[in-house]
């Protein structure tokens, strides 16, 4: 690193940590909105083993696992659909977050703001697809490609009017609590839920070993699956 970009640097942390430039991110208002409200909860929620993995680009990152499994967890639990169990004896739940970051891009745009004190600003996107995967008794449905967005505004710039602002972990928490919900309802909505805890229940699929199936109302993609 030169002298120049290092002391560059070095003013742009400052600033930062003075508060003079402090990141603000809002969620993509294009995608549906989810409440727990409009979810169905059970008497007898799926007891299941939660498996999480975080990805950026595709690539595993595990230093977001920890995050992704607690607020998976909590956001499960808060669904009264599925409670995460200690072991995998009734079945499991795999969750995979992919952020699909250009990281080149908002380098660039964060050291531009940096440099401008500030003065001009500059919006970030990290974009998100969530996978989830239910299995129990020999049956698993999934829903694939679920997707939201963050969108972060550094130095003079600000979130669209009537749009809140939250820092970025609030903003993770959320997009993360509104793909899982979106996934949730639409597997309920389909009544594969349903079908899924019952042992001795018919295959969906009549003849067919596999059904898969795009949903454009929550753009993602699904299948059922009897084993």
């Amino acid at each position: 690193m030169s002298p120049t970009i290092r002391k560059c640097f070095l003013v742009v942390t400052s600033l930062m940590l003075a508060g003079c430039i402090s990141p603000k991110s809002f969620l993509d208002p294009s995608f549906p909105k989810v409440a727990y409200e409009d979810l169905n909860k059970t008497s007898e929620p799926l007891r299941i083993k939660l498996v999480v993995e975080f990805q950026r680009n595709g690539q595993p990152y595990p230093k977001a696992d920890t995050t992704l499994r607690d607020n998976a967890e909590r956001i499960l639990r808060a669904s009264g659909v599925i409670v995460p169990a200690a072991d995998a004896g009734q079945g499991e739940v795999k969750i995979v977050v992919n952020n699909i970051a250009d990281l080149g891009s908002a380098s660039a745009k964060g050291f531009g703001t940096g440099l401008t004190f500030g003065l001009v600003g500059s919006t970030v996107t990290d974009a998100y697809e969530l996978s989830i995967f239910i299995t129990f008794n020999g049956k698993t449905i999934s829903r694939t490609a679920v997707k939201h967005a963050i969108h972060t505004a550094i130095g003079n710039t600000s979130a669209p009017p009537n749009l809140e602002a939250v820092p970025v972990n609030v903003a993770f928490e959320r997009v993360l609590e509104q793909m899982l919900l979106r996934a949730l309802q639409d597997m309920q909505q389909s009544g594969e839920l349903s079908w899924l805890g019952l042992p001795d229940a018919p295959d969906l699929v009549g003849d067919y070993r596999w059904l898969t199936i795009t949903s454009t109302r929550t753009s993602a993609s699904y299948a059922c699956v009897r084993r």
